[in-house]
């Protein structure tokens, strides 16, 4: 068999320290924002059903009704661009002994055991945190074709239910750097 035509396949190798962190920190972050966006895009058409019903009312209602519109726009801009510098943030934090001067003597041993613990953990937390939250609309939908007419009552726990789901949300992810940082600090 000649030499030329026979192929070598490179040997796979475990990913160095610095490539797993990234990976880990991205996959939490990408489901973060796609959990966000899901519930930021539910609780939004839950808010349109509201306003809907309200198309009937007098202007007040409908004011009110453009008003939760506006509150709950600024609460996506803010959770998308909480989420974004939280990621940079995130990044910079971990990165920083990889590249550059370091007060560390060596840096990050990979500790690929640990980190993909924290971050099944970290998925599993800010999966099972939507879910309730999406479980939560989801009953105050019914709850509003139930009751009737009672918008500014729903409005109200539309929005707030989004904020509180935000900084829950910012919590897992906080936690998740902890996590994360003292599995770095053990080794």
């Amino acid at each position: 068999m000649n030499k030329s035509l026979s192929w070598r396949v490179p040997r796979l190798r475990e990913p160095g320290p610095a490539l797993q962190l990234l990976a880990s920190v991205t996959l939490v972050f990408l489901l973060a924002f796609g959990a966000d966006l899901l519930l930021q895009w539910v609780v939004g058409l839950f808010v349109v059903g509201i306003v809907e019903q309200d198309t009937f009312f007098y202007s007040a209602v409908r004011q009110q009704d453009a008003f939760a519109q506006t509150i709950l726009a600024v609460i996506k801009l803010v959770s998308f661009f909480a989420l974004g510098v939280g990621f940079v943030a995130t990044l910079v934090f971990f990165f920083t002994p990889f590249y550059g001067r370091s007060r560390l003597s060596q840096p990050f041993q990979s500790g690929a055991k640990q980190l993909l613990k924290a971050t099944l953990l970290s998925l599993r937390g800010i999966a099972t945190v939507t879910f309730i939250f999406l479980v939560v609309t989801a009953i105050y939908e019914l709850f509003l074709r139930i009751v009737g007419n009672q918008p500014p009552f729903f409005l109200l726990a539309a929005l707030v239910t989004t904020s509180m789901y935000v900084f829950i949300l910012a919590y897992c992810l906080f936690d998740y750097a902890k996590e994360l940082r003292g599995t770095y600090q053990e080794q």
